[in-house]
């Protein structure tokens, strides 16, 4: 998180308290807490800086005025970023501001400068709803159950596709990190960036992170030098503008305003049973030049479509008018039908064949027997039919199969040593959920041994070697559905300190007298 102000559960409870109470400083306090990042979540979704200053000044707004409807104070923090978000959806469009969004070019590092790129293109691949999960979880803190809130789905639907979100933004990354630093590990990516020379073009960007997805080195090149987290925070933060936090408080506690603080509370009055804001469909970020092209692409096609239509009516006209056959000349009864139906050919029986359809006399003209069967239009509504149709055959298509999902595997991160002591082995559920457990040898202690792991989710196992005084080295093995991987770790034993020597020996009495020093009895 780039350095936003630390709110916690405790804080979240006093704000709750003295916005119900009506404390003329809790709107100023709201404001300290969380408008910087809920600015910066309004601008991801509207790419436009003044309309989420707008939607952030409407949303603080509306939680002063309808705090009572939050249930559990506790959940302050989501329910804000719900706010947030319904303001954005409800902002009407081509609502455009002056003020441009933050670039990547800021950075003075032209490695960082790549990689901000790379986390712009990366993040408008994805879709819309994955893009805002990732930041949400990633870059703004929030849990799962905190993101299903939010954005109205299940916590079990936001973890899969934070899962999804986050493998695409890692692997599109650690194909740019380890086209320079991971060639000499696996040579399937060294030939394939042999001959680089310069930044990585896209196509073989996108091969390698294919490649990296597949690879089981690369992946753990990967989680080595890659998190989804770290890319995030080169994405520029969008600050609120100085005016904003006087306009809040203004709007919250100023008496000449109740007017228009009521028109805004009115405005976002539509809460669920749990007091959320109603979930709607996010805003498009589609750019003003792309818009204003769609605009201009659907404009011209307008008129394109009217005249096929108006041709294909007036033909229907004339044909239904008329009932001359456009397209052979032959004339007929004209009759109102209220569809075109097509033609039907029959065939009048010769002298040894027989009807496959038969015709009444009232519908069908009868012809004069002919050796040879000959074609004739039995009338229905279309008064005039055109020249039958040859009916072509259509060709079966193969069944479409579902692509195959794909297989589970864990993943480990191995240390490479445990001199100190102690060292950590991170270990990553993929693609599905995994019971795992461990087995040493060597000497090695690992703490857990087993357990399970969801769906991208990751794990830390402490690993400990018992204290022989030699160095030695060991392995660590899993089992697990998803592959038996495993470490091998080696460790060094400091060197023996030199000890004091041993004290001279204190000389302790002797258990035997001598005759002369033995005392004479005493005599009365």
């Amino acid at each position: 998180m780039p350095g936003w102000p630390t709110v916690g559960r405790a804080d979240d409870q006093r704000l709750v308290e003295a916005l119900r109470h009506a404390d003329t400083q809790a709107p100023a306090s709201l404001y300290d807490a969380y408008a910087e990042r809920l600015t910066d979540y309004a601008g991801s979704l509207l790419a436009d800086r003044d309309g989420a200053a707008e939607a952030v000044h409407d949303a603080l707004v509306t939680a002063q005025g309808c705090i009572d409807r939050l249930r559990d104070a506790g959940r302050l923090r989501p329910w804000l970023y719900a706010l947030t978000r319904f303001r954005c959806t409800i902002r009407p469009q081509g609502e455009g501001g002056t003020t441009p969004l933050p670039s990547p070019e800021g950075h003075d590092d032209p490695q960082e400068r790549e990689l901000a790129w790379l986390v712009y293109e990366t993040l408008a691949e994805l879709s819309g709803p994955e893009r805002e999960i990732l930041e949400l979880s990633l870059r703004h803190g929030l849990g799962a159950g905190e993101v299903a809130a939010v954005v109205g789905l299940t916590s079990r639907q936001v973890t899969t596709r934070l899962g999804r979100a986050r493998d695409h933004v890692e692997n599109a990354a650690a194909a740019v990190v380890l086209a320079r630093v991971g060639r000499a590990h696996c040579p399937d990516l060294s030939a394939m960036v042999d001959s680089l020379e310069g930044p990585l073009p896209q196509m073989l960007r996108r091969r390698l992170s294919g490649h990296i997805a597949r690879c089981e080195v690369c992946i753990e090149r990967r989680d080595r030098h890659v998190s989804a987290g770290r890319l995030l925070d080169l994405v520029p933060v969008i600050f609120p503008p100085l005016s904003l936090r006087r306009r809040v408080i203004e709007t919250c506690v100023n008496p000449s305003l109740d007017a228009t603080r009521a028109a805004v509370v009115e405005a976002g009055d539509r809460f669920d049973r749990s007091g959320f804001p109603v979930v709607t469909a996010r805003p498009s970020r589609e750019s003003g030049p792309r818009r204003a092209a769609r605009r201009k692409r659907t404009k011209r096609s307008v008129p394109m479509v009217v005249a096929a239509v108006g041709l294909l009516a007036a033909t229907g006209g004339m044909i239904a008018l008329t009932g001359q056959d456009i397209g052979s000349g032959s004339t007929g009864l004209a009759e109102a039908a209220p569809e075109p139906v097509p033609p039907t050919i029959t065939f009048e029986p010769g002298p040894e064949t027989t009807s496959p359809q038969e015709a009444t006399p009232e519908d069908t003209p009868r012809a004069e027997p002919t050796p040879e069967p000959v074609p004739s239009v039995t009338p229905s509504a279309v008064p005039a039919p055109g020249p039958a149709r040859r009916t072509v055959p259509q060709r079966s298509r193969p069944a479409r199969t579902a692509a195959p999902r794909p297989a589970a595997r864990l993943a480990v991160a191995c240390p490479s040593d445990i001199s100190q002591g102690a060292g950590q082995i991170r270990i990553t559920a993929r693609n599905a959920a995994l019971d795992w457990s461990a087995a040493t040898s060597g000497g090695l202690i690992v703490q857990p041994r087993r357990g399970r792991l969801k769906a991208g989710a990751t794990g830390v196992i402490w690993v400990t070697y018992s204290d022989n005084g030699n160095n030695g080295s060991g392995r660590v093995s899993f089992r697990s559905a998803g592959g038996d991987p495993s470490c091998t770790i080696m460790w060094e034993s400091p060197e023996p300190t030199a000890s004091e020597p041993d004290p001279d020996p204190v000389p302790t009495p002797s258990e035997s007298l001598s005759p002369e020093s033995t005392p004479a009895p005493e005599t009365s």
